[in-house]
């Protein structure tokens, strides 16, 4: 993804049931960097062809503005009582 692009991040979430239905915030950070609670932002679902992805806008005039480099997504999902975290692999931002 360019830097200059403003799009939807899309994050696709392996789950044994469908979590679309529950809440979900989405940090987007360099890798190797973990989430600090300012770092979470409010995300929203998608479904392509039946698989749930996590959407958050990003770049320039978007919910998160990305530097050059390796980044990944982290994924909160509230399941009460669970609360489980996914790590996407890493993207590039050029």
């Amino acid at each position: 993804m360019d830097r200059s692009s403003l799009e939807e991040l899309l994050t696709p979430i392996t789950a044994s049931a469908d979590p679309t239905s529950y809440g979900v915030r989405v940090a987007v950070l360099p890798d190797g960097v973990r989430p600090q609670a300012a770092d979470w932002h409010p995300a929203t679902w998608v479904t392509i062809g039946g698989a749930p992805h996590t959407a958050i806008l990003v770049g320039p005039g978007g919910v998160v503005e990305l530097e050059p480099g390796p980044h990944r997504t982290w994924t909160e999902i509230t399941a009460p009582p669970e609360k489980p975290v996914v790590v996407s692999e890493p993207f590039s931002i050029t």
